[in-house]
């Protein structure tokens, strides 16, 4: 019996003001049998009349807690010490 695949989630982005980046990203959940535990972060922001590209990935490794936390914080956190 074929192990039940989820269908990758893909998505994209587009240039941001005048440069020419393009960004995507594909998240595939593989054999195991729990939930999908990666997350990621694609996104451009404009700090102090700086644009920036913040980009990750986070692997949960049978736990999506401290993965899901990064991708909601770890930039701002980051970032509010500018």
């Amino acid at each position: 019996m074929a192990p039940d695949l989820q269908a990758p989630e893909v998505g994209g982005g587009q240039g941001h003001q005048n440069h020419h980046i393009v960004h995507g990203y594909s998240l595939v959940k593989g054999k195991s049998r729990h939930a999908m535990e990666d997350y990621y972060v694609a996104e451009f922001r404009t700090v102090k009349d700086h644009e920036m590209g913040l980009f990750a990935v986070y692997d949960g490794h049978l736990g999506h807690s401290v993965a899901h936390y990064l991708q909601q914080n770890l930039f701002d956190n980051i970032l509010s010490e500018v």
